[in-house]
């Protein structure tokens, strides 16, 4: 058993050594066309993110102030990977750099949506007037989670909580909507 383990640890050396002169990857030594950045679920925490910056390749603070974010060279990419919101106290400011940075670049930057940042919109969507406005039935399932009970089912589950003779309809407000979603 020793003998297998010293022939791999031989072997794992040789491969290791080989790989320290890369002249003989040729495909090594060239410049990348590109360079990407990627970054996720900063969530707001706006010390976090001016941290990555600083450390970053990709991005720079166009001035002192703070306010814009550039890429560093014409061959920088940055993709933002979604939750720019929620627990920090800087999601208002991440979101507007964010933006600014895609006004600037729009070929170059791509934001996407996370399930935190999809949350919110749906928020805004599903409580506003008329969605309210429309019967619980008429509300499709979401198509993300094929277990979750429709808003329908949700409310009658709510009216025999209740008990006493309450049916959907009755159950039917934005509270007990946002308590679905």
């Amino acid at each position: 058993m020793g003998n297998g383990r010293a022939a791999t640890s031989q072997m794992r050396q040789g491969f290791l050594s080989g790989l320290r002169d890369l002249s003989s990857f040729p495909c090594l030594q060239r410049t990348a066309e590109y360079e990407v950045a990627f970054l996720t679920d900063v969530e707001g925490n706006i010390g976090y993110f001016e941290r990555w910056v600083q450390m970053s390749r990709i991005l720079a603070y166009t001035g002192p102030d703070r306010k814009a974010l550039t890429l560093t060279h014409p061959r920088a990419y940055f993709v933002y990977g979604g939750d720019v919101a929620d627990r920090g106290d800087g999601g208002e400011r991440l979101l507007r750099l964010l933006v600014g940075l895609k006004r600037d670049y729009p070929d170059r930057v791509s934001l996407l949506v996370g399930n935190r940042d999809l949350n919110k919109l749906r928020m805004t969507s599903e409580l506003a007037p008329s969605d309210l406005a429309r019967h619980h039935s008429m509300i499709p399932p979401i198509h993300w989670d094929i277990s979750a009970p429709t808003l329908s089912q949700y409310l009658e589950e709510v009216a025999a909580a209740r008990g006493g003779g309450a049916t959907a309809d009755d159950c039917d407000c934005a509270a007990e909507r946002l308590r679905w979603m």
